[in-house]
């Protein structure tokens, strides 16, 4: 699992300090871990702080293309950037609370099929040291990972932006763009079919 970002180092607790204790722990041993093999290192940290990463794309994306899971706890607002970054490397995104899937991102992921490639973890539960996110995380079935993963594959045209002439193949696939301006058109239509209704 993988959590690049800031945050979590003060004493309050919140969601980003049990990711950091808990990654911590978790890498000053090494694992082994049924029928996988032996990993020194199962929860990777990127250090986001201050910025550093808006000029260094490659810091965090090289770890996120070799990640399963990409934890995604909410900073000062609900929406991660990150959760984009996650998908379009292949990496199953990790959500703790629901504002931070679900309401942000319906038009290019419906809320109904969050469950098909994400994993949502309540924040409360971790915080509380009820939930170890390897648990859960590890707790789930190989087959499930898989067609999770499978299902990420599928959502990167939808959250990516493809370039101006690219090949034939891809201009028939809805990018990002095109989903943002189909949304607004059908909101500008639903507000003008209200008006003249009134």
């Amino acid at each position: 699992m993988l959590f690049a970002g800031g945050g979590g180092v003060g004493a309050t607790p919140n969601i980003r300090r049990s990711i950091r204790i808990e990654c911590e722990n978790n890498n000053s041993s090494i694992h082994t871990l049924e029928n996988v093999g032996e990993y020194s290192k199962i929860c990777e940290m990127v250090d986001c702080s201050n910025g550093i990463c808006e000029h260094e794309p490659l810091r965090y994306m090289r770890p996120m293309l070799q990640a399963t899971f990409c934890l995604q706890p909410p900073g000062d607002t609900p929406t991660r950037r990150s959760t984009f970054d996650s998908i379009i490397a292949g990496c199953m995104p990790v959500f703790f609370e629901e504002l931070s899937a679900k309401i942000q991102y319906g038009w290019h992921m419906l809320k109904e099929q969050y469950g098909e490639f994400s994993v949502f973890i309540p924040r409360e539960e971790v915080m509380s040291k009820r939930l170890r996110l390897l648990n859960v995380l590890m707790g789930m079935l190989r087959r499930e990972v898989m067609k999770k993963g499978e299902r990420v594959v599928e959502l990167i045209p939808r959250v990516m932006y493809r370039r101006h002439g690219n090949s034939m193949g891809l201009r028939s696939i809805e990018d990002a763009f095109d989903i943002a301006v189909e949304g607004t058109l059908q909101r500008i239509k639903a507000r003008i079919h209200n008006f003249s209704a009134r």
